[in-house]
C-alpha cells in the first residue's frame, strides 16, 4: 500500500552551547489517505521537531536535518530546498498547520479575511474576488457564525476559541492532503478543545483528509486517533492502534504515562504513578536505552546492550523494548475495575465525607463581588463597571481541598486574588480565623496572609530569576521574623527542600538550573515557609507534564496529610480536580452553578454546565470513549461587557427555556451539601 506520507530514518540535530543535541533519531513513521494518527509524549521528546522537520521549518542554524527521507505523495522533500518554489507550494498547500497558539501564528495587523484571501491568491492563483467568496465559506464551514461580517475582523476580535477555527480555516483553504495539529487544542478550555476536535474530525470525514495530531494528552487520543507513536528522546518507542496500545501496551515508558493520568471513571483513594527521574539530555552519547534510568522494568541486558530497535510484537504492534512485559491493562482502574477494591473505595469514600463534614469552617465567602471599573477617553473618565465577580458563596472546612473548576474568563483566578486581598471586593464577607479579611485595612493584613499562601500557575514566571533557590524558599521566614538567627533559618530552609523532594545542596542554585516541576516543588516550599494553614493553589500543574503532574499532585496530598493544610484547588482539567478534591464547586461567568461533594458532582451532575464540562473531558481508554455520549456546547463564554439576561448559560445551553433568559437562578440546596444554581433543577 502506498502511504499519503511515510518519513524513514529521519534525524535532526541542533547545536546550542557547543553541544550537539540529537533531537530527532532515527523517526520514521506513516499516514494513509483519511486516517487520524496521533504522535505523543512528554515535552522535548522531539514530536514537533520530526514534523518541522518533514517540510523543513526547523531554523538553520541552530538546526539540521542530517539524514532520512521525507515522502509525501512518491516524492522525497528532503531534496527540495527549505526556499525552494516546490517547497512553498507544499507548504500551506497539500500539508497544513495548526500550531499550539493562534495569536502568534495570526498577524496582529491583517483582518483574518485579508489573511486566508492571501493564501489562496498564493497557491491557487485566485482572483482576489474569488479568493474572498472561498474564504467566507472556510469561515462558514470551521463553526463560526456571521462569517461575512467576521471576515473583516483583526485576531484580537476573536476569543481564543475562534482564533484556532480561524487557524484551521487557513490550514484548510488550500484542500490540503494532510493537516498537522501541533497541540491544537493545549492553551485551550476543554469545551473549545471538544469542539474544535469535532470540527477537526468532521473535516477529515467529509473530504478524506488526514490528521495528525501532534499532543500530550492521552484522553484526545483515545477519543480520536486511529493509530499511536509514541516518542521518547528523538526516538520512536511504540507505535500501534490506538485499541492496542491502551489494551496492550509494551514499551514502560508508554505505560508510565498512561498510569500517570488521572481519570474520570477510576475509583478514588490510591496515589498517581508518575515516572520517576527526568528526560534526558539529548546531547547524551551514552549507546544505552535513554529510558534506562527511569525504567522500573530494566534488566541486566539494558544494562549491557545498545539502544533496542523497534520491533513487530503482533499485527501492527512495535515496541522499541527487551523486556517481553505481558500484563494485559495496567492495574484494577484501568479497563475493568475488580469489584473488591472498588467496592472498599465506595466505603472510604463515604468515611471520608462524613469526617469532613464534621470539621469547622476554616474559611467562608459570602455573597463576594467584585468590579472592576472601565474608563474611556483622555481623561479616563468611568463608564462603566465591569462585574467579574457576583453572589459567590462557598466555605472550606479544615484539612479539605475544595475544587474551583470552570472556563478561562468565569472568575476563578478573580476570586482566589480576593481570598488573599490581592485585590479589594466590592462587596461580600471573606472570613477567615474568625475575621473579615475582606474590610481589615492593609497595614494590618501581613498576620493573616503568612496563614493563606499560593501555589502560581507557571513556576518560572512566579519565581525571582536573580534570587537563588534557597533565598526564595527562605524569604518568607525574613518577612514573618520565623527564625531566630541564621543558624535556625538555614535548618528550615533545608527542612523545606527535604519537605518537597528536593536535595537542601541544591539551595545555591538559580530558577533556570532546574525542571519545571523542581521549581513548581520549590513554588510549594516558598508557600509552606510561612507555616500556612491554607493554600491556595492557581492551576499549580497544568504549565507541567503528565508524569510531572502526578509528582506534584502526590506531593500536594502527602504535604495535607502530614500538615494538615487546607487546600482551595483551582483548575480546568476536571479528572485532575476530581482525584485531589473533597467538594467540588462549579463556576460560570461569575457566578458559581453547582458546588457539592466530589462522588456527587461527578456521578450524579445536576446543572447543564456541569454535564457538558464532564462530557467534553476525554478519557484515556478507547474502549470506554466508544460508548461515552457527548454534550458539545454552541457558542461561546459572553463577554462580561454583554452579560446575557436572566441565566448567564442559557444561551448555551441545550435544555434552556424561555423563563431562563427572564429569571436569575438562585443557588439552592436540592440535596443535602449540593447546591444548584438552575431553574430547571428542583
Amino acid at each position: 500500500m502506498t502511504h499519503l506520507l511515510e518519513v524513514k530514518n529521519l534525524k535532526t540535530q541542533f547545536k546550542i552551547d557547543g553541544k550537539v543535541m540529537q533531537v530527532v533519531n532515527g523517526v520514521s513513521y506513516y499516514i494513509n489517505e483519511g486516517e487520524i494518527v496521533s504522535v505523543v509524549g512528554e515535552s522535548g521528546c522531539g514530536k514537533s521537531v520530526s514534523q518541522l522537520s518533514g517540510v523543513q521549518l526547523i531554523p538553520t542554524p541552530p538546526g539540521k536535518i542530517v539524514g532520512g527521507e521525507v515522502i509525501f505523495e512518491g516524492v522525497d522533500l528532503l531534496k527540495f530546498k527549505a526556499d525552494s518554489e516546490q517547497m512553498r507550494d507544499i507548504r500551506g498547500g497539500k500539508i497544513g498547520f495548526v500550531f499550539q497558539e493562534p495569536m502568534t501564528s495570526l498577524n496582529p495587523v491583517l483582518t483574518v479575511g485579508q489573511q486566508i484571501v492571501e493564501s489562496l491568491i498564493l497557491h491557487l492563483r485566485m482572483t482576489k474576488a474569488d479568493a474572498r467568496i472561498r474564504a467566507v465559506e472556510l469561515i462558514k464551514m470551521v463553526g463560526i457564525p456571521d462569517a461575512k461580517q467576521r471576515i473583516d475582523d483583526y485576531p484580537h476580535q476573536f476569543s481564543g476559541g475562534m482564533r484556532q477555527r480561524i487557524m484551521i480555516a487557513m490550514a484548510l483553504s488550500c484542500n490540503p492532503k494532510l493537516l498537522i495539529a501541533d497541540e491544537a487544542t493545549t492553551a485551550l478550555d476543554v469545551t473549545t478543545q471538544a469542539q474544535i476536535l469535532e470540527v477537526l474530525k468532521n473535516i477529515v470525514a467529509t473530504t478524506n483528509t488526514s490528521l495528525l495530531i501532534v499532543t500530550h494528552n492521552l484522553g484526545i487520543v483515545a477519543r480520536y486517533a486511529q493509530r499511536i507513536y509514541v516518542m521518547y528522546a528523538g526516538r520512536v518507542v511504540e507505535s500501534g492502534t490506538t485499541k492496542d496500545i491502551f489494551s496492550e501496551p509494551r514499551h514502560p515508558y508508554t505505560i508510565g504515562l498512561l498510569k500517570a493520568v488521572p481519570r474520570l471513571d477510576e475509583p478514588k483513594g490510591h496515589k498517581l504513578v508518575p515516572i520517576d527521574g527526568l528526560p534526558p539530555d539529548l546531547a547524551d552519547k551514552s549507546p544505552n536505552c535513554a529510558f534506562l534510568p527511569r525504567c522500573p522494568y530494566r534488566t541486566e541486558k539494558c544494562l549491557e546492550d545498545t539502544w533496542p530497535e523497534l520491533k513487530q510484537v503482533e499485527g501492527r504492534h512495535y515496541a522499541a523494548c527487551y523486556v517481553n512485559i505481558q500484563r494485559k491493562r495496567l492495574n484494577f482502574y484501568v479497563g475493568e475495575v475488580d469489584k473488591t477494591k472498588h467496592a472498599l473505595s465506595k466505603t472510604l469514600d463515604s468515611i471520608e465525607q462524613q469526617a469532613i463534614s464534621a470539621r469547622s469552617k476554616i474559611l467562608e465567602v459570602k455573597n463576594l463581588k467584585m468590579n472592576f471599573p472601565m474608563y474611556k477617553g483622555i481623561l479616563r473618565s468611568k463608564v462603566a463597571d465591569l462585574k467579574v465577580i457576583e453572589d459567590v458563596n462557598f466555605e472550606i472546612n479544615k484539612g479539605e481541598t475544595l475544587g474551583l473548576v470552570g472556563e478561562s474568563g468565569c472568575g476563578k483566578t478573580t476570586v482566589a486574588r480576593c481570598i488573599l486581598r490581592l485585590y479589594n471586593p466590592t462587596e461580600g464577607q471573606i472570613i477567615f480565623a474568625g475575621q473579615d479579611i475582606a474590610q481589615l485595612p492593609k497595614n494590618t493584613l501581613r498576620p493573616l496572609r503568612r496563614k493563606i499562601q499560593l501555589i502560581f500557575q507557571d513556576p518560572y514566571s512566579s519565581l525571582n530569576p536573580r534570587q537563588s533557590a534557597g533565598s526564595i524558599v527562605g524569604e518568607p521566614l525574613k518577612i514573618h521574623n520565623l527564625a531566630k538567627n541564621n543558624i535556625e533559618y538555614q535548618e528550615r530552609v533545608a527542612e523545606l527542600f527535604k519537605m518537597v523532594g528536593l536535595d537542601p545542596s541544591m539551595k545555591d542554585r538559580f530558577p533556570h538550573e532546574f525542571s519545571g516541576g523542581q521549581r513548581q516543588r520549590i513554588g510549594i516550599a516558598r508557600a509552606l515557609a510561612s507555616d500556612p494553614s491554607v493554600i491556595v493553589c492557581d492551576e499549580p500543574i497544568s504549565a507541567l507534564d503528565v508524569s510531572i503532574q502526578a509528582q506534584i499532585i502526590n506531593l500536594l496530598e502527602e504535604l495535607q496529610d502530614k500538615l494538615g493544610l487546607t487546600y482551595l484547588f483551582i483548575a480546568h482539567d476536571l479528572s485532575v480536580v476530581r482525584h485531589i478534591s473533597n467538594r467540588v464547586a462549579v463556576m460560570y461567568l461569575g457566578r458559581i452553578v453547582e458546588i457539592t461533594d466530589w462522588k456527587s458532582l461527578y456521578e450524579n451532575p445536576l446543572h447543564p454546565y456541569t454535564k457538558a464540562l464532564l462530557s467534553a473531558v476525554p478519557i484515556p481508554d478507547p474502549f470506554v470513549e466508544e460508548q461515552r455520549d457527548r454534550i458539545i456546547l454552541r457558542g461561546e463564554v459572553p463577554s462580561l461587557l454583554n452579560r446575557p439576561s436572566g441565566c448567564n448559560f442559557h444561551p448555551r445551553c441545550p435544555v434552556a427555556k424561555k423563563e431562563c433568559s427572564l429569571n436569575v437562578p438562585s443557588l439552592s440546596e436540592v440535596s443535602a451539601g449540593h447546591k444548584v444554581a438552575c431553574l430547571g433543577v428542583t
